[in-house]
């Protein structure tokens, strides 16, 4: 059975992370664009939490993704040359002009049955049982099977779910504290990458390993480094990201039936769920941290060249001069696009997976359980892996178990309205 346990560091003796969002508003009323202390804990660094002065932030030339332009950089320090996240063009273009294609909306559709299976093999696992935890045996294990599978890697080279989703937090984390300097989660992460790059070099396919591979033979990617540093970033963004969308998305249409009610009405739709979630919740929390170029002006405040700007995708997301009645999580009708996956060139490019994923999973879940509902009181779940992610811990459910598992026909179920 699937199932994972996120790391020790997240548990915080069982309360959770802050609510953050508080702080949020009043500092987006009283300084939209603040100082504040740096991953670094050196340097300028300032946090941007209005959405109009995000969304210029994420597509100003002006601001660099690359480290190398940090005034705190040390000089030895050496570059990630596969992060796809922190290079500008050409680098980047060069990058993703290789991925985007099959990470299109048309091309992950093909995915559609395999995601499918995934989630009604989860399902499976313990819709005989009458309770589950679906951060656990649901949410986070979707994304690690759908991206193993798109990036081709049979189940036999898989790193078991469980440590390969700690290995990854436990490496971001502490890159947010150690930024530059290699951590025992990181190398381990590093190796399996390795194995499975020398894996698809004797068993390619038509996934998206075989396409970067086929990338280094055509010089398209430069480096072995830089394939290696391609996939890892792939590999990880597509689990740590999807899973707390997924999770936060249950969480709250258990914690208002009425959202349900809508859809089984057909007043609303799985797509309009995920996106509501992806605003609302935002399972990224924070842009890729970006240097000035020059010194420029942002919202009245002067930044030097060199200072660090990190704009809050998730204060944006709730920002009511963008969106109506932002602090409420509402189903009935379309919003304006959010920031949930950023903006400009350096928009998710894995954003058409990741929302296929939350509305398949999603419809299967309450499609097949339809008396699903908190185990216990709304408003008790505790949420972590802040600051830069946001998920549930836990979303302990009961329903009335199945008294013999359903043949995979049964599975399917009809489209929502607006379900591709």
């Amino acid at each position: 059975m699937a199932h994972v346990e996120l790391p020790k560091f997240v548990s915080r003796d069982g309360r959770g992370d802050p609510d953050p969002y508080r702080n949020f508003d009043w500092m987006r009323s009283t300084m939209p664009v603040g100082p504040v202390v740096g991953p670094d804990g050196e340097g300028t660094a300032w946090f941007v939490t209005s959405y109009e002065h995000g969304r210029a932030c994420l597509a100003d030339p002006r601001l660099s993704n690359e480290r190398r332009n940090s005034a705190t950089v040390p000089e030895n320090e050496e570059e990630d040359e596969g992060d796809l996240l922190g290079k500008d063009p050409p680098h980047h273009s060069r990058l993703r002009k290789l991925v985007s294609p099959i990470l299109s909306r048309g091309a992950v559709a093909r995915l559609r049955p395999r995601i499918t299976e995934v989630c009604a093999s989860l399902i499976d696992a313990f819709a005989g049982r009458g309770t589950a935890d679906l951060v656990a045996e649901y949410a986070w294990p979707i994304p690690w099977a759908v991206v193993h599978e798109f990036l081709g890697i049979p189940e036999s080279r898989r790193m078991p779910v469980s440590r390969c989703i700690d290995r990854f937090l436990v490496a971001g984390y502490h890159e947010q504290q150690r930024r530059g300097c290699p951590t025992p989660a990181t190398d381990e992460l590093m190796e399996y990458v390795r194995e499975l790059i020398a894996y698809k070099r004797r068993h390619r396919g038509d996934d998206l390993t075989t396409v970067m591979i086929n990338g280094v033979d055509r010089g398209e990617v430069r480096s072995e480094a830089e394939l290696e540093g391609m996939l890892y970033v792939l590999l990880g963004a597509g689990q740590v990201s999807t899973g707390p969308m997924i999770a936060a998305a249950a969480l709250r249409l258990l914690e208002d039936p009425a959202h349900l009610a809508r859809l089984r009405a057909r007043e609303t739709n799985w797509r309009l769920i995920v996106e509501e979630s992806l605003r609302y919740d935002a399972p990224v929390q924070t842009s890729v941290s970006r240097y000035a170029l020059t010194d420029l002006e942002l919202g009245g405040v002067r930044i030097a060249k060199g200072d660090m700007v990190i704009v809050s995708l998730a204060a944006a997301n709730r920002d009511p001069a963008r969106f109506a009645d932002a602090a409420r999580f509402r189903t009935d009708a379309k919003r304006p696009s959010h920031l949930a996956f950023g903006h400009g060139i350096h928009l998710c490019v894995g954003a058409p997976l990741a929302r296929l994923e939350g509305e398949i999973c999603l419809r299967m879940l309450f499609d097949r359980l339809p008396s699903l509902r908190l185990a216990g009181p709304t408003g008790d779940t505790a949420w972590v892996l802040g600051p830069k992610l946001r998920s549930p811990r836990e979303i302990a459910v009961r329903f009335d178990a199945e008294r013999t598992t359903p043949s995979r026909p049964q599975t399917r179920t009809l489209p929502m309205p607006g379900t591709p």
